[in-house]
């Protein structure tokens, strides 16, 4: 966040900010990253002063210019309410060798093919767990060759995280590299996120 702030100062942009005794720049992640995923599409959303008049592809040329090497600005869109999450797409290079691999085709299409497959995901020492349908708010799943290919639901109330999914088909989340690989929005109009 720090790093899109400075960048933004930078570049001479004019964000809106909060008010207050210590005013910060209107700036906000459409969803937090899962600890130990890489990811190749975030999703930043920047409130701009009223009559700024940065157009979207200005915008996109003034930033990505202040920014360090390795943020790249892929894309950016004039919004008239606010992005929300439906889902994200996640790939996993597995580490596994070929039977491994023909055991996880197997409980995966056992997972596929159930209605409902409950998950109770650890929130650390002394909370209670929380309960989770990983069936229910996991759209699709493949397996290609070493890469497990997911595309997991977003619901207001919440979703899961691409480890949940690994732990419901017997694997160690932390044995593989997962990248998210595409974020997933829809625009909810202002007056809707205002209430």
């Amino acid at each position: 966040m720090r790093v899109f702030e400075l960048a933004l100062r930078r570049a001479g942009i004019r964000v809106a900010h909060s008010r207050g005794f210590n005013p910060r720049p209107k700036l906000s992640f459409a969803l937090a990253l899962p600890l130990g995923v890489e990811s190749l599409d975030e999703v930043l959303d920047i409130d701009l002063e009223a009559g700024a008049g940065h157009d979207a592809k200005t915008l996109l040329a003034q930033l990505g210019a202040q920014l360090p090497p390795g943020l790249k600005l892929l894309d950016a869109k004039t919004a008239t309410g606010r992005p929300r999450v439906t889902g994200c797409e996640y790939r996993c290079e597995l580490k596994l060798d070929e039977a491994a691999l023909a055991e996880l085709a197997g409980r995966l299409q056992t997972f596929l093919s159930q209605a409902s497959a409950p998950h109770a995901r650890s929130r650390g020492a002394g909370k209670t767990p929380r309960r989770l349908d990983v069936r229910l708010l996991t759209q699709t799943a493949s397996l290609e060759g070493n890469v497990l290919q997911m595309r997991l639901f977003m619901t207001p109330q919440g979703g899961i995280k691409p480890s949940d999914l690994l732990e419901v088909l017997g694997l160690d989340p932390l044995a593989h590299f997962i990248t998210k690989t595409k974020t997933l929005l829809e625009e909810v109009p202002a007056t809707e996120t205002e209430a």
